[in-house]
């Protein structure tokens, strides 16, 4: 299974982004921050890959200034890689 994560340095821009990306029709929600990507505030936004170009859009429309970067997570049986995209 691969999704992205998209990685702020604010809990309070990781709700708004979510947010912003449901109410445009993508599923977007809250996880814990894969210790793989070592940093950020604790908690992520999770959301399709396809829609990676969607969420550059609402980062850049909406001003989130807390974003550190986007991963790509992929999951295969109990091992967890994460790469930044």
């Amino acid at each position: 299974m691969r999704v992205c994560l998209a990685v702020f340095r604010s809990r309070t821009q990781v709700m708004a982004f979510v947010d912003y990306m449901n109410n445009l029709g993508v599923v977007c929600s809250v996880v814990p921050t894969p210790k793989e990507a070592k940093l950020g505030c604790g908690v992520s936004a999770k959301f399709p890959l396809s829609s990676v170009n969607v969420a550059k859009a609402v980062i850049s429309k909406y001003r989130l200034t807390a974003f550190y970067a986007f991963f790509m997570v992929t999951k295969n049986a109990n091992k967890t890689t994460a790469v930044r995209i």
